[in-house]
């Protein structure tokens, strides 16, 4: 159930960083070297994206992970641990 929820917020993290960066979904799998079937699923919470695939997310969006990481929603889970 945690690590669902924790899932959730990191898929959601992605796409709003990917509508933030005003990026198409095309756009920023082709930036990040990843498909976009699977950038869709990641989007979409059904597929649970590996520490090395969010690094390569980041380097399509131009961002560091501290960057990614770095954000309310993810702070508050953390402290309910």
């Amino acid at each position: 159930m945690i690590n669902k929820k924790f899932n959730k917020i990191l898929c959601g993290r992605i796409l709003a960083l990917r509508k933030e960066h005003n990026l198409t979904l095309e756009q920023l799998a082709y930036q990040s070297g990843i498909s976009k079937g699977g950038l869709s699923e990641i989007e979409r919470s059904m597929k649970e994206p590996r520490a090395y695939t969010i690094l390569k997310i980041c380097n399509g969006l131009g961002i560091s992970m501290q960057e990614f990481f770095n954000f309310q929603e993810l702070e508050e889970f953390a402290n309910l641990l």
